[in-house]
């Protein structure tokens, strides 16, 4: 994992990063030269910039393993593009039988020494987490999929990467709930340019929801609604239903009463974990070595959006100036009154 060789022939390019995917980073870069880019080693790619100062600046946009597609050749010269996929897809691949680790396993420990197994650099948050009892992983599970269960365990966040390839396990925090490191303005002193984009997800927000729970002796129906007037989602405001309807195979309780009010109470649950709104915001602009995973600021004054979020997603275009898109995104918790019901639809006495 040592760098060894600048890479003149490649010309272009782009980076996606999300805290959404498995793989944290993905991109692609186009090359032009007498070779073509070995596919066996890393790579990674740089963004500098000297200002009217003559101060230089350089730092890395993104690190990955590269996959060459088809390749234009003309005499002596190559030509092409490839996929790049960030240093987790190391991980990607499996033990192939089952795994059971055992009770009193340090889960983050444990985690972070499988992905050193495969060569990954990981700097991992210490944590005294210890799995309760054992669990087994099936054999078609991936190493980074057991890494994540462990983390998710220990009330970690999943794997993710650095701009250097650097495996970062740190415990989960809301990215609004930290500083914002990064700060958008539209007074003339920012590097975004002076357009933004808004949407939300009121749309696509359920106000009923509406479970079915079947084994050979009970069916159960359970239902919950936001008819709130204080809501936007609500099915008084929009004046018609956005349902949301699901098969229920597990529940708990020895009696249908009981697994009836364990339904309607997963019902309520489902209704107010989908009615959380998200906002989000898009900003483009000049290169900047924001991480996704920060908190980052919008203070567009002439349009009045003062805007907190966490950053989701970046996107880097290679070209001479860097073009940066970051995304980011807020939480608002919703509080409105759930009104449950439910019944026994049909009851086989043994």
């Amino acid at each position: 994992m040592e760098e060894a060789e600048d890479y003149w022939q490649i010309t272009g390019g782009k980076s996606s990063e999300s805290m959404f995917k498995e793989l944290k980073v993905t991109g692609s870069i186009d090359f032009e030269g007498a070779a073509v880019p070995d596919e066996s080693d890393a790579i990674r790619v740089y963004y500098g910039f000297t200002n009217q100062w003559g101060e230089r600046w350089e730092g890395p946009v993104a690190t990955g393993f590269l996959e060459v597609g088809e390749t234009s050749l003309e005499g002596a010269l190559v030509s092409g593009s490839a996929d790049m996929a960030g240093m987790l897809t190391v991980a990607t691949c499996g033990p192939g039988c089952p795994l059971t680790l055992p009770a009193g396993t340090k889960a983050v420990e444990t985690a972070a020494g499988h992905l050193r197994a495969l060569g990954l650099t990981v700097d991992a948050a210490p944590s005294s987490y210890r799995l309760s009892g054992p669990h087994t992983f099936e054999r078609d599970e991936s190493w980074l999929g057991i890494a994540n269960w462990l983390l998710s365990a220990a009330g970690f966040g999943s794997a993710t990467t650095d701009a250097w390839g650097t495996v970062q396990m740190q415990p989960y925090v809301e990215p609004t709930e930290r500083e914002a490191t990064w700060t958008f303005p539209d007074d003339g002193t920012g590097f975004s340019f002076p357009a933004i984009k808004a949407k939300d997800n009121r749309a696509d927000t359920p106000n009923v929801v509406r479970l079915w729970y079947e084994d050979d002796s009970v069916g159960l129906f359970a239902e919950a609604r936001n008819d709130d007037p204080r809501s936007e989602a609500s099915t008084t405001v929009r004046r018609r239903e956005r349902q949301l309807d699901d098969d229920v195979t597990e529940l708990p309780g020895d009696t249908p009463e009981k697994m009836l009010a364990a339904l309607k109470a997963l019902a309520e649950k489902k209704l107010a974990d989908n009615s959380t709104r998200i906002e989000y915001v898009t900003v483009p602009g000049l290169f900047v070595p924001a991480q996704v995973g920060e908190c980052g600021l919008v203070d567009y004054e002439r349009s009045g959006k003062r805007f907190t979020g966490g950053i989701t997603a970046k996107e880097v275009d290679f070209g001479p100036g860097g073009e940066t898109t970051i995304t980011m995104r807020r939480l608002l918790r919703p509080d409105f009154k759930i009104e449950t019901s439910g019944k026994v639809a049909w009851h086989v006495d043994k």
